[in-house]
């Protein structure tokens, strides 16, 4: 069946959420603020409230300043929608190339 709009949307809303539930239990375990993670970061703190309350989803820059502000690694991972697919070979490897012993 193929996707349509609802399906990216409702898609989109529930990564929003997921991230916004990652901040904020970091933030909380950190004991800090959402003032506080907003100045470690170089944002304002309405930004952070948004952010958490999963308003949008929020760009890879600002991913990126509140994972590093908050001392975190940011992981993003492309995962086969397929149980069965095979994972696919990066591009920096050559599946043929024998590895020397």
């Amino acid at each position: 069946m193929p996707r349509t709009d609802a399906d990216d949307e409702l898609d989109e809303r529930d990564l929003a959420y997921r991230i916004a539930q990652a901040v904020h239990d970091r933030r909380t375990r950190l004991g800090w603020s959402q003032r506080n993670l907003a100045e470690a970061a170089g944002m304002r703190q309405p930004h952070v409230s948004r952010l958490e309350a999963a308003k949008s989803l929020p760009s890879l820059d600002v991913l990126r300043r509140v994972a590093e502000a908050m001392d975190t690694d940011l992981v993003v991972s492309l995962v086969p929608r397929e149980a069965d697919a095979a994972p696919a070979t990066p591009a920096h490897t050559n599946p043929t190339k024998e590895t020397a012993r």
